[in-house]
Order: structure tokens, then C-alpha cells, then sequence
């Protein structure tokens, strides 16, 4: 009966999809195959039938998953010219990213921002996302997909408004296959990539991708080089057992662009008009805008080597038993000046000093065991697991003398003596997990799950000469209980209706790395409420999901006097998002969404300043955003397609005072892509086509400046599939 009443139509519809989702201009082929026509298209529809992992270890699909799921695919973020993880992840509904290159590639979703949001590899946490995320390139990827709202009950402390979980490309048994990247643009920027599948045997098949990504930056000499290499090897020697070996290696330099400093709007003579308003009456000056006030030796470098292996073997069609272990080696490095204050007596810019290492050294292990059977006559599917880390991890840092530059034409000097104290952390994690999800009727679904966990934190603290700082090193141990309950319901075949409870658990201040002797408080609570509808409509043809939220993070870190703090404070977050994609004709498809969220302190002054911001809005976090993309294929019976997008941020402020007022703005995406070939592209782009002027992100740590977003960028690429 289930699978009459459940399964068939969803299969039914998933065919429609997958046909409707296949370009005209070009159709996918094995080499050797009757057709040698390949996909060159940005458009993609949402299958709503797709399993993806992110969401839950229960293998359920988008539509089935009681939370709000989001994808972007290697060929969308090729065609639409997205090289790096960040401005890939951006392009997705309800999510703005920024930072700088002291937290490089923070983003922004359901009113929570940084190290509220955890950022994962191929299912796998690494550490806080603004002290171990880079912004990593996006040619060796398979997809990058979101979770929106708590996932603590997968993933530990940290994820509070999402996760985002960047999907290697991996082995497989499907085809022989290969690509090859080259673009140039603007700013001498470059993109290279060069890749494939190879099946060596009934048993064996193995994957190799490397990528180069470089420019010289749209500030001067600022630019970001980028180079990753990614492998496989796939062991099948039956149909119930599957081994994989994998490793990923990046070594990169970041942008050293920490920002443009404000000025008094009486020493600007050429304030940019509609892109922040101050209390202060601070303005950015034009003549300042691609100026780089930072050291001529500056540094924001790192090499990491991450190898995995996983087991998954299935002894009978009840039961799976997968397992991965992997060791995460990384080493970074910033060497920079990075505040930039402009000094209203000498009319110059005051810099200071600061350098920070990271080494660190993960080693995990990750067990899980599926279920699936009859409970009391219904359909069950439960997994029950394990997730173990050791970390050790040693930050040296220090925070020599500044000095002072000219505002126009500074002499950016060195950076000087460094000085060192080191402070080494270690954690050993272990948690229990479980995941259940029973057919209550043929039409309605529960999902539950929960995670028990000990995290046994030290931190030792060392001072310049080398000696122990007893009074801030400690011990502490962290006992989270996670867990989320939902209801997934069908209404017809084709829609589906879910409410579920969710919560999570992070640091009451910043992130666990970062924790000091004086927070001796347990972790801070967070409780989703969310909703919400997911729709194929037109036969297959589109796709519609709508969800409403609430969110509460409560025993937050606040100051309560000077020099004291308390866990007493409160942020809420409340709102709604709505996405849709539809093939309106066979060669036309637009892709939507727009936004909403009402994010406010409840009781709480900033630690960090001691600025009163109960009821104010949290710092980079829109109002409302919205995006719309649209691509035409066969333009006149032509090897054509073309299109575009464009991206609306609403206002946002770049401060916990809220004095600062970051104004709404849009940029667009053009491109137009022509078969050369079946099996060759070449694709014209230009970003920001509008040449807009904004302001990205205002990072709190550095109060005198601000981000400016990247100004126009034409280029063009090449595509070779074969």
C-alpha cells in the first residue's frame, strides 16, 4: 500500500523532472555513446525527489526532510562563472557572505552570522568556520549544499542558523569523463581546471581534479592565488561492499584587503553618495577605494592535506554499516596590518600590528549503522552511530607597535619584529547519534533524532617569555543534548506539508577555540520553530517551497558591568523564505527567491565595545534579499544560451550600536555561452554588470572601515568536455 499510494507518483514525477531539467541546447552522453552532445547550461531544477545527505543520515529526499534544503550543482556554478565556494553559496536564497581576510568567507542566513554558521566538508566538521574556512575553489566541487535553521543534532556545537556542506566530486562506475577549465578576466584574473572519472576495472574506478584560481585583486596588489587537488579511489568488489580512499589538498594565499577606511565627510572630497549612512557623518572617500593600506610583506596564507577512507558495506538489504576515518593537517598564517584608522589631527591613517599562526591537527572517525524494518506494521528506517575527534591545535599570535601612513599615498613598509605567545588547544569529542523515521500512514512521516556528546576542552596559555600562564589556561567539559522532532505530510503526490522543532548548542561568546578562562559558562541554547511547503507543479516542470521560521538563541554572552560578562543575553531571529523554479518553455527557465527576517537582540550589551544593543539588529544582516535567474537556450535555432541574474541585498548595519547604516543594493549577472563544438563552450561573462557601488560586509573587529564589493568584471572561458 505504501508504495502504491507514496512511492509511484513520486517516481512518476522525478522522471518528469529529470526530463524537463534536460537542456534542449545539449544532452549529456558517454564518450562512444550514439549522441556526443554534452550539457553546457546554467539552469537546473529543483528535484525535489533528490536524496541529499546534509539534511539527514536517513537518506531522505529534499521533499521528505522536515527543514529547509538548498543545492547549487557543478555545472551551475560553472556556467554562471561562481569560481570560489563563497560566491557559489551566496547565490542561494536568503544567504549574504563577506568577512575579511581575518574570517575569510563568513555567511549570513536566518539573522545569524560567523561562527553561528558551520561549515562542513563531504559531511565532516573541521572546526569554527571563521578561524578554518577558506574560500576554496569551486571546479573540483560535485555541489554545495545548505541546511537552514540548527543542526547541532548532526553536526555538534556551532550550527545555529545552518550548515553549509561543500561536496567534493568523487569516483564512480558510471562512464569514462573529463573537463577542462580556462577563463580570464579582469583585475588578471585566472581560473584553471583540468579533471576526470576514470573506471579502471569492474572493481575500481578513480577521479583526479586540480584547479588554479589567481587575480591581482580590484585593490591594488590584494590579490588571492588558490591551488587544489582532489582524488580518489573507488573499490567495489560486490554490490554490498564499497571502499573509498580519498584525499584534498589546497594551498592558498587570501585577499589582504582588510577594508576602506571611513573619513569625517570634512575630509572627504569625494564621498561615494548611497552606500552607508553614519551617525558620525563618516563617509568612504572615492579616491580611497583602491587604495591598499596594508604591509608591502603582508600574509594571509595556508596549505592544508586532508586524506579520508570509508567502508560502507551492507550484510542484507535491512541492514548498512558505513564508517569514515580521516586526519586533517593544517598550517595558516597572517601577517598584516589590519585596522586602518583615519587620524582627524594628522589627516593620516593610523595601522596596527597583528600576526597570528594556526597549526592543526584532526584525527576522527565516524561510525553509523542503518536499520531497515517493521515497527508495530509500519515502515521504519533508524541509524544509530558514533562520532569521535582528537584535535590539537596551537595558535601563536602577537600585536607589535603600528605607525602611521598617508591617506592618499601611503608607504606601505614591513611588517617588522615578530614576538609570539602561544596558546595550544586540544579537544578529544565524542558523541552518540540517532535518526529515526517511521511511516506513520502511507501519507504521513515522523523524523525524529538526537545527539549526546562530551567535548573535554584544555587550553593552555604561554607569555612572550615562554613561560605558563596558569591564571587563563583551564579545563573545562561541555555536555550538549541536542535533538529534533518533525512531521512530514503529503497532501497530493506533488505536495508535501512539514512542521518540526529543532534544537542547538554553540560557545556563549565566540567560538569554541576562543573560549577563555573568565567564560565559564555552559553553552549557549538555541530552538527552531519551522514550517513550510514543498511543491512540483506544471507536471514536473517547476518547483515551489515556502517555509516560516522562528528562532530563539538565548544565554548568549553579554556584559553586565565593566570588566564583568554573564550568559544572559537573548537574539531572535523570525521569518520566512519562498524559492520557485519553472521551465516555461522547452529552452526558457527562471529560477526565484526572496526573503525575509526580523533579527533582534533581546537583553544584551556588546563584550567586545560594552554598547547597548537590546532590540537592535545583529551587524550584516539583511532585511530582506531576493534573486532571480533566467537562462534562454536554442536562441534563434542557434548553439546559443544566455542569461542572467541579479542578487538584491536589503539594508543592513554594520554594528551592534546600529549606528552605522549599510544601504540595500543589487548586482547582475550576464553571460552568454556558445557550443563551438558539441564537446567545446565558450562562455562571455560580466559580473556586477551595473558597475555598482557597496558596501559587502562591515566586520565588527574592525570598526574604522568597511568591505567594498568587487566592481565590474568581464571575462571569458573556455569548457572542454571529452
Amino acid at each position: 500500500m505504501t508504495m502504491t499510494l507514496r512511492r509511484l507518483p513520486r517516481t512518476a514525477l522525478l522522471a518528469l523532472a529529470a526530463t524537463a531539467a534536460t537542456p534542449a541546447l545539449a544532452q549529456e552522453a558517454a564518450p562512444g555513446s550514439a549522441s556526443d552532445e554534452i550539457t553546457v547550461t546554467g539552469w537546473r531544477l529543483r528535484q525535489l525527489d533528490t536524496i541529499v545527505p546534509t539534511g539527514s543520515r536517513l537518506d531522505l529526499s529534499i521533499r521528505d526532510t522536515p527543514a529547509t534544503l538548498d543545492r547549487i550543482g557543478s555545472d551551475e556554478m560553472l556556467t554562471r562563472g561562481f569560481r570560489t565556494v563563497e560566491e557559489a553559496t551566496d547565490s542561494l536564497p536568503g544567504i549574504t557572505s563577506g568577512g575579511s581576510p581575518g574570517d575569510p568567507s563568513l555567511f549570513s542566513m536566518r539573522g545569524f552570522t560567523g561562527e553561528q554558521i558551520t561549515i562542513l566538508h563531504n559531511g565532516l566538521y573541521l572546526g569554527p568556520a571563521n578561524m578554518t574556512n577558506r574560500p576554496g575553489n569551486s571546479f573540483n566541487l560535485a555541489s554545495i549544499d545548505v541546511l537552514k535553521g540548527p543542526g547541532s543534532v548532526l553536526y555538534g556545537q556551532g550550527a545555529v542558523g545552518g550548515a553549509v556542506n561543500i561536496v567534493n566530486k568523487r569516483p564512480d562506475f558510471e562512464s569514462n569523463s573529463g573537463q577542462a577549465l580556462a577563463s580570464y578576466g579582469d583585475f588578471d584574473t585566472v581560473s584553471l581546471g583540468l579533471g576526470g572519472n576514470r573506471v579502471l576495472s569492474d572493481t575500481l574506478a578513480a577521479r583526479v581534479d586540480a584547479s588554479y584560481h589567481r587575480s591581482s585583486g580590484y585593490v591594488d596588489d590584494t590579490g588571492p592565488h588558490s591551488f587544489n587537488a582532489t582524488g580518489g579511489l573507488l573499490y567495489r568488489p560486490s554490490s554490498t561492499l564499497s571502499v573509498e580512499l580519498s584525499v584534498d589538498y589546497l594551498r592558498d594565499r587570501l585577499s589582504t584587503y582588510f577594508g576602506t577606511p571611513l573619513l569625517p565627510a570634512s575630509a572627504a572630497t569625494d564621498p561615494i553618495p548611497g552606500i552607508l549612512t553614519s551617525a558620525s557623518g563618516a563617509v568612504v572617500d572615492r579616491r580611497t577605494r583602491f587604495v591598499n593600506y596594508n604591509v608591502a610583506d603582508s600574509r594571509a596564507n595556508s596549505w592544508q592535506v586532508w586524506p579520508r577512507l570509508a567502508v560502507t558495506w551492507s550484510p542484507s538489504d535491512a541492514v548498512t554499516l558505513t564508517n569514515t576515518a580521516y586526519y586533517f593537517h593544517a598550517d595558516r598564517q597572517w601577517i598584516n596590518a589590519e585596522n586602518f584608522v583615519y587620524n582627524a589631527g594628522t589627516g593620516r591613517i593610523d595601522r596596527d600590528r597583528f600576526f597570528v599562526f594556526h597549526r592543526q591537527d584532526l584525527v576522527g572517525d565516524q561510525g553509523s549503522a542503518t536499520f531497515r524494518h517493521q515497527l508495530a506494521g509500519l515502515s521504519n528506517k533508524l541509524v544509530i552511530g558514533f562520532d569521535y575527534s582528537h584535535l590539537d591545535f596551537v595558535r601563536s599570535r602577537g600585536f607589535p607597535d603600528g605607525d602611521s601612513v598617508d591617506l592618499l599615498r601611503p608607504v606601505r613598509g614591513s611588517f617588522g619584529p615578530l614576538d609570539r605567545r602561544v596558546s595550544p588547544t586540544r579537544w578529544d569529542q565524542i558523541a552518540l547519534f540517532a535518526e529515526d523515521a517511521l511511516d506513520l500512514t502511507a501519507r504521513l512521516k515522523l523524523v525524529t533524532g538526537l545527539r549526546a556528546e562530551r567535548l573535554y576542552l584544555t587550553r593552555e596559555n604561554f607569555n612572550l617569555d615562554g613561560s605558563f600562564a596558569a591564571g587563563s589556561s583551564f579545563r573545562r567539559v561541555y555536555k550538549p543534548f541536542n535533538w529534533r522532532a518533525g512531521l512530514v505530510y503529503d497532501v497530493t503526490p506533488a505536495v508535501t506539508a512539514y512542521a518540526s522543532y529543532s534544537t542547538g548548542q554553540d560557545p556563549v561568546g565566540s567560538n569554541i577555540f576562543l573560549v577563555n578562562a573568565g567564560q565559564n559558562f555552559a553553552l549557549s541554547n538555541s530552538r527552531q520553530v519551522e514550517a513550510g511547503v514543498k511543491a512540483s507543479l506544471l507536471g514536473g516542470h517547476a518547483s515551489l517551497t515556502l517555509a516560516a521560521y522562528d528562532i530563539e538563541r538565548r544565554n548568549i554572552l553579554t556584559q553586565v558591568a565593566i570588566d564583568t560578562v554573564s550568559n544572559i543575553g537573548r537574539q531572535r531571529s523570525r521569518g520566512i523564505e519562498l524559492s520557485g523554479e519553472a521551465r516555461l518553455t522547452p529552452h526558457w527557465a527562471v529560477t526565484a527567491s526572496g526573503t525575509y527576517v526580523d533579527a533582534r537582540y533581546g537583553d544584551f550589551v556588546d563584550p567586545n565595545y560594552g554598547v547597548a544593543a537590546s532590540g537592535n539588529r545583529p551587524p550584516n544582516v539583511p532585511d530582506w534579499t531576493a534573486n532571480v535567474w533566467t537562462s534562454v537556450q536554442k536562441i534563434a535555432g542557434l548553439p546559443l544560451e544566455a542569461g542572467g541574474g541579479v542578487k538584491f541585498v536589503g539594508e543592513r548595519f554594520g554594528n551592534t550600536a546600529n549606528t552605522l547604516v549599510l544601504r540595500p543594493y543589487a548586482t547582475g549577472i550576464v553571460y552568454a555561452t556558445w557550443a563551438l563544438t558539441p564537446r567545446l563552450s565558450l562562455t562571455g561573462r560580466v559580473n556586477n554588470v551595473w558597475n555598482k557601488r557597496f558596501v559587502q560586509w562591515a566586520d565588527i573587529y574592525y570598526p574604522a572601515q568597511v568591505m567594498l564589493g568587487e566592481p565590474r568584471r568581464a571575462e571569458v572561458s573556455l569548457l572542454a568536455r571529452f
